[in-house]
Order: C-alpha cells, then sequence, then structure tokens
C-alpha cells in the first residue's frame, strides 16, 4: 500500500440571548510567542476577522495548551462563526481550566443559549457567573430571560438590579420591556421600549414591540412613525410595511396606504419564493449528500426557477458534476461566478471541478481568486497546496498545508497533507506530530495509519511503526 495526498475534495455542506462577551480577564503567559499570537488574535477579533483569529489562537494554544484564556476565546470565536461543537468543547476546557473566570462561566452560558435557543441551557453557568460576580450586567441580564417564563417572580429582580448597574443598557430595558408585555403591564412596557430606543435608536425590536402596542391603542401617527424609522434601516421588512399601510389607511391616508400595502404583498410574495427556493436547494443537497443525483439535479433545477441565486446555480453545477456531466457542472459554477464574483466558496468549487476535468491551469486560477476573496479559506489553502506540491513547489505547498490545518486543526485532508508535506522536506519530527494528529482525527482511516507507521519507521520506531501498519492493513482490508 502506497500514501499520496488526499483526493481534492468539492464542498457541498452548508456552510436570544442579550448581552456581548465579558470583557478580557487578565491573561498570564508562560512565553511571549504564545502572548504575541494572544494578542494578535484579539485584534482580529476586534474587527470580526475570526478565521484569523482561530488562526493566531491556534498557535498559542500549541504553545501553552492549557491556557484558559486561550481556550476560552476559541470557544468565542468558533461560537461566533457558529460551530458550536468546537465552541463549546474550548469553553467548557476553559472552565476546567479557570474555574473562578466570571468570563469563560459567561461565556459558556452565552453559547449554550445560542447553540440550542430557548431552551435555557446557559442558566447554571450565568448562576456561576454571578456567584463570583453579583454585579456581571450581562449575566444578570440573561439569567433573568432565561428564568422568565418559569419564574417571573425571580426575573423582575434581575431586570431591576441590571438596570440600576448599567441605566444605559439598551439591551436591559429592551428585555425587562419585553417581560413586562408578557406579564400584560403594557404601559410600563412602552416606557421602557421607549428608552431602549432613546439609548439605541438602532435597536429594531424594540421599535416593533412598540408598534404593536401603539396599534392596539390607535395611536396611528406614532405607529407610522416608528414603522418609517424601521424601514428606513430594513426596506424590504413586509410586516412593518404591511403595518405602515395599515396605520396609514386609518390615518385618513389612504392612497399612501394602499401602496405600502402593495408592496408589502410584493415582498411577501418574494420571501416566499426565496423559502420555496431555500427548501429545494436544502433538498437538493440532502439528495446529492445520499447520492440521489438525478434527484438532486431535479430539485436544484426547480430552486433556480423560483430563484436564480448564485448558490443554487453552484450545489446544481456541483450535482451535475458529480453525475459525470463535468461540462455542465463547470457551465454553472461559472454562472455562480459571474452572478456573485466574490462568492470565494463559488470560486472554490468552480475550481474543484476544473480539477475533475484535468484542467489544473483553471483550477489554480479559481482558488488564487477564492483567496483573494477570503486569505483564511482553509478548503481553498488545502487545494491550492495539493496543486503546487503536484507541481514540485513544495515550500510553497507546506505553507498552505500549514495555513489550511493551522485556520482548521480538525480539517483532517490538510492535517494529513501537510505531515506529507513536512514529510518531504525531510522534516521527520514535524511530520510525525502530524500523522499522529490525522490518525487522532480519523483512528479508522487507513492512510493515516499507513502514514504514521512509515514515519515511525523512518524514525527507528520499529515495534510503532508495525503497530501502526498492522492496523491500516486491517482497516484497509475492512474498506477503510
Amino acid at each position: 500500500m502506497g500514501f499520496g495526498p488526499v483526493r481534492l475534495g468539492v464542498l457541498v455542506s452548508l456552510v436570544v440571548a442579550a448581552g456581548v462577551h465579558a470583557e478580557h480577564e487578565s491573561a498570564e503567559f508562560k512565553t511571549a510567542q504564545a502572548k504575541v499570537h494572544y494578542q494578535k488574535a484579539l485584534e482580529y477579533g476586534e474587527k470580526g476577522l475570526w478565521p484569523p483569529a482561530i488562526l493566531e489562537l491556534n498557535q498559542a494554544r500549541q504553545l501553552e495548551p492549557g491556557n484558559p484564556e486561550v481556550l476560552t476565546e476559541l470557544g468565542i470565536a468558533y461560537g461566533e462563526r457558529k460551530e458550536w461543537k468546537q465552541a463549546l468543547t474550548f469553553l467548557r476546557k476553559g472552565v476546567a481550566a479557570a474555574p473562578g473566570s466570571v468570563r469563560a462561566h459567561y461565556n459558556l452560558a452565552l453559547t449554550l443559549d445560542r447553540a440550542d435557543p430557548g431552551k435555557g441551557a446557559g442558566t447554571p453557568e450565568y448562576r456561576k457567573a454571578l456567584k463570583l460576580d453579583p454585579r456581571h450586567v450581562d449575566s444578570l441580564i440573561n439569567l433573568a430571560i432565561n428564568v422568565g417564563d418559569q419564574n417571573p417572580a425571580e426575573a423582575r429582580p434581575l431586570f431591576d438590579r441590571a438596570i440600576r448597574l448599567a441605566p444605559d443598557n439598551a439591551d436591559a430595558h429592551l428585555n425587562l420591556a419585553l417581560f413586562l408585555k408578557r406579564e400584560a403591564e403594557d404601559s410600563a412596557s412602552a416606557l421602557e421600549f421607549r428608552q431602549a430606543i432613546r439609548l439605541n435608536p438602532d435597536l429594531l425590536e424594540a421599535r416593533r414591540q412598540l408598534a404593536t402596542l401603539l396599534m392596539a391603542q390607535q395611536q396611528w401617527d406614532q405607529v407610522v412613525e416608528q414603522c418609517r424609522e424601521i424601514l428606513k434601516r430594513e426596506p424590504d421588512d413586509a410586516s412593518t410595511r404591511y403595518t405602515l399601510g395599515q396605520a396609514l389607511i386609518r390615518s385618513q391616508k389612504a392612497e399612501e396606504g394602499r401602496k405600502e400595502l402593495e408592496q408589502a404583498q410584493a415582498l411577501r410574495k418574494r420571501a416566499q419564493q426565496q423559502q420555496e427556493a431555500q427548501e429545494l436547494q436544502s433538498q437538493g443537497i440532502r439528495d446529492m449528500n445520499s447520492g440521489k443525483l438525478s434527484d438532486a439535479v431535479k430539485a436544484l433545477n426547480s430552486a433556480i426557477q423560483r430563484e436564480p441565486s448564485s448558490a443554487n446555480h453552484m450545489y446544481l453545477g456541483l450535482a451535475l458534476a458529480a453525475s459525470g456531466d463535468l461540462k455542465a457542472g463547470l457551465r454553472e459554477l461559472t454562472i455562480a461566478t459571474e452572478l456573485e464574483p466574490k462568492n470565494a466558496r463559488a470560486h472554490l468549487n468552480l475550481g474543484s471541478v476544473y480539477v475533475q476535468a484535468g484542467q489544473e491551469y483553471m483550477a489554480k486560477a479559481e482558488f488564487d481568486k477564492a483567496l483573494h476573496l477570503d486569505p483564511w479559506f482553509p478548503e481553498a489553502h488545502n487545494n491550492l497546496g495539493l496543486i503546487l506540491a503536484k507541481d514540485q513547489r513544495d515550500q510553497e505547498a507546506y505553507e498552505h498545508f500549514r495555513l489550511a490545518a493551522g485556520l482548521n486543526p480538525d480539517y483532517l485532508e490538510a492535517v494529513f497533507n501537510l505531515g506529507l508535506s513536512l514529510r518531504a522536506m525531510n522534516r521527520l519530527d514535524d511530520a510525525l506530530k502530524a500523522f499522529r494528529h490525522a490518525a487522532e482525527l480519523a483512528p479508522e482511516n487507513a492512510q493515516a495509519q499507513y502514514a504514521l507507521g512509515m514515519t515511525l519507521k523512518d524514525k527507528g520506531d520499529l515495534a510503532g511503526a508495525q503497530a501502526a501498519l498492522d492496523r491500516a492493513t486491517a482497516l484497509e482490508r475492512r474498506g477503510k
């Protein structure tokens, strides 16, 4: 059995609690380099650049695996990308490493709530955060939200305490207003909605909720005012436009009101078509993943009839290519990139199908475009690395594999290809580390076990090598 680069893959998977992340606590580091990576990650995070933040944090974690602030920040970064499993794994590690950290408990609680909304999963962690710091406002607000349905008597004092501590916190006033509205205290609720709007004019949920109260009180001019403010910010909000039309008609502005109702109807029709297209797209992806390629093509063609979006053309292209019609697949993927030239994923997938068609020069151009649009795209780095490795541009290939594996340490293909690249450069210690990680990620993968065994053999560990090679042989016989 031999081993070579993992095949270049085509991407087919689709990639409220109040409050924000707690302020950074002072972090202690044993190494200056780990601190540098951590500080760079914070800078990226402040700009919302989560992939490079994750890259820097993973480099810090390699130097200091148990640093609680690094673990917590990793959890936050993955949470911002809605990668809940990874986020919760790191946040739980952060709490275990620093059980006295308010920040760790709060962010674990917040992520539990975001990952499974409406279940109150974060409640125990908010309580732990408040036990450590009874003045932690965001924990007070979110705990009040979580307990409000079952225990209003506990929730109200929590809201009140949060507002006493932070009277200018718009989220506190909004959520208290929602609580009061549910408790049928409409006058008090309206006052809190107005206060939330005063503190944050862009808090549209407060405006929407206030408008519903004003509708019930037949205060049409004020309803119109709130609706117009919402539509300045979200002109395609069909429900608000419908409410505006009703309020205008009731305030003796019938012609203007009818125009708003017509626009609302058009927006709702468009939204319905988009929803139908999304459902058909999801069905097409499920069919494609389960090998029902003709059904996938049919569903995705129907999605395009309702909404000829870049994503629908992209997935149709992938389905056609998977069914063997590479020419049609390339045509659809090209349309996807033309409709949305800044869609890095569409360029990546177009490049992947060019590889299948044997047009690697064209593929490289698309991977380059994908990385120009998104320099932190692990799959694009991995796929470009494969082409460079085939051209024997080993150092360039290594850099792309290193970035791919650093951006996503659980990306098996990138970790494995990084090991191959390091082995080709005779960096056996580093290659061994990569192959061990690949074998941990996929213990049933014969290629990973074989590569690990051969590298152990090169290092002189004959017993370890034989065990890994025997396992690889057994897995290969079982078809794994």
